[in-house]
Order: C-alpha cells, then structure tokens, then sequence
C-alpha cells in the first residue's frame, strides 16, 4: 500500500512524470526529495518542490506550487504540517551567477 505524504499527491506525480526526462521513475525517492525541500525553512512562506532544468524534457527547472496547513488536534493538544499540492507546474529558466 502506498504511502500518501501530501494532499494531491497523485496529482503531483502525474504532473512530475509529463516533464521528468527520466519517465521510470522510482515514485517514493520522488516524494522522499519533495518532501526534503518543502521541510526547508523559507523566508516569505512560499513553498515548492523545484526540479532541476537538467531533469527535464525542456531543460529548464520547473516549479511545483505547494501550501502548508498546521493542523491541531484538541484531544492530544499536539499540532502536525499537512501539505497541499497546488497544481499547475511552471517552467521557468535559472540563470547562473555568470550569466547575470
């Protein structure tokens, strides 16, 4: 039985495999490394998975929108993340510090 670690995540992984270059995929080391970044601290609260331009069919990174939500549970008085696939992926080009 598959293990689901987001909201979407079905979603998320049929979106991955339209612009991964590698379509054999090995689903759980996807989501182990999705869930990598989106455990990262970020400055302005906007949270994505990135995958490398050299990943892709295109060459250019693309982003995976994603949200968090804390959710509290009165019984245990103990509050857990729960993450949000947002959908709609976007290519967009990294430029190097030398290309600037």
């Amino acid at each position: 039985m598959d293990m689901i670690f987001f909201e979407g995540q079905a979603v998320f992984l049929e979106d991955y495999k339209k612009v991964a270059k590698n379509q054999t995929i090995d689903e759980q080391q996807v989501i182990s490394e999705v869930m990598d970044q989106l455990n990262q601290p970020t400055p302005n609260d906007e949270l994505y998975y990135i995958l490398p331009g050299g990943q892709t069919t295109k060459g250019h990174a693309v982003r995976f929108p994603f949200r968090k939500e804390l959710m509290a549970t009165d019984n245990e008085a103990t509050v857990s993340k729960q993450y949000f696939y947002q959908g709609s992926p976007y290519e967009y080009e990294m430029y190097e510090d030398e290309q600037l």
